[in-house]
């Protein structure tokens, strides 16, 4: 069984070796192609550390601490993956710095024995990473317009809770280095089955993942576009602004075209050109609230008002929405503007 461990170790990191380069020859957003090298190193560095002959030796400690940055870079990984509007920022380095610190030293009262607490704080961090993580994922599940990822938010929401449970209940059940080799032997198996499974299902979300895109004699054709609907949708739009409806979602503006949803998803996606609802809905709502905001007529109107009037339920999205549009918050362009 010892044999069969190492294999599956040992397969994974080969893996994990391998999707590191191709994911940084990609053409795909650069913060999805760091942040899933990243989360794949650190991968690669947790299986090492876990590695009982490595253990106790200088590589050992050389690795720990990027083994404890896992759960912290796994959450900036499911940011990445499913926010469209991600970025990797400055405050993000100190704060995957001070984690590190933190459950390193953690880990070390723990070892020692002085603390016996530290070793369910150090799990309860990493547990709360994961679950943001998790909540990423569902989090505007229904406003994403991109039908491969909106089903891969739910197996991933599933299959990371699964592997984490495990992982926590055996590093709290059993002391370090004392875990049953079936156990062991399950463990390794479950992170081996999803490292291969989101290998390939990361690299099949974009064409000419593999290799450079080559040019084609003929453009490929778009699905077939239904005019009819794109006009219903437009004159919806432009002409009645239902897009002012409050709190307004893609299934209550089908049900109110009278078409199915995935249907519609596909059309305001691929014939569109948006990847999230909310942005195709907040470029006609900015588009008119920079209209108001610049309105002599309108001055005496407050921002939140003019956020409540373009359908949003409260300041923060609006103001969201607007800065991620404009570049500025809705003060500061009416008076650069005004």
């Amino acid at each position: 069984m010892q044999a069969l461990a190492d294999i599956l170790r040992f397969a994974t990191l080969g893996c994990l070796a391998l999707f590191i380069p191709l994911l940084l020859r990609s053409n795909d957003r650069r913060e999805q192609v760091y942040t899933a090298s990243m989360l794949s190193f650190t991968i690669i560095c947790y299986l090492l550390v876990d590695w009982p002959p490595l253990q106790g030796n200088r590589g050992f400690f050389i690795l720990l601490p990027f083994a404890f940055s896992m759960p912290f870079v796994f959450w900036l990984s499911s940011r990445a993956l499913f926010d469209d509007h991600f970025r990797i920022k400055g405050w993000m380095g100190a704060s995957i710095l001070g984690y590190v610190a933190l459950q390193t030293a953690l880990f070390f009262l723990q070892q020692s024995g002085k603390a016996p607490a530290s070793g369910l704080t150090y799990h309860a961090l990493s547990l709360l990473m994961v679950a943001l993580a998790i909540v990423e994922a569902g989090r505007n599940r229904a406003a994403d317009l991109i039908v491969s990822r909106q089903r891969f938010r739910n197996l991933f929401i599933i299959l990371t809770a699964l592997l984490i449970g495990l992982t926590v209940l055996t590093r709290m059940s059993f002391p370090v280095g004392e875990t049953p080799l079936w156990i062991e032997l399950l463990h390794l198996a479950f992170i081996a089955g999803l490292t291969f499974y989101f290998a390939v299902r990361l690299l099949a979300f974009q064409p000419g993942f593999l290799a450079p895109k080559e040019t084609p004699d003929q453009p490929s054709p778009k699905p077939e576009i239904d005019r009819r609907l794109v006009d219903q949708l437009l004159q919806l739009m432009e002409a009645e602004k239902y897009y002012r409806t409050e709190g307004l979602t893609i299934r209550q503006l089908a049900e109110k075209m009278e078409v199915k949803e995935y249907k519609l998803r596909q059309t305001i996606n691929q014939h569109l050109g948006f990847r999230n609802f909310n942005d195709f809905l907040n470029s006609y709502r900015i588009q008119e609230a920079c209209a108001l905001l610049t309105d002599p007529g309108r001055r005496e109107f407050t921002v939140l008002e003019i956020a409540y009037e373009m359908g949003y339920l409260s300041l923060a999205p609006f103001n969201k929405a607007f800065r991620e549009n404009t570049g500025m918050t809705p003060t500061e362009y009416r008076k650069k503007n005004s």
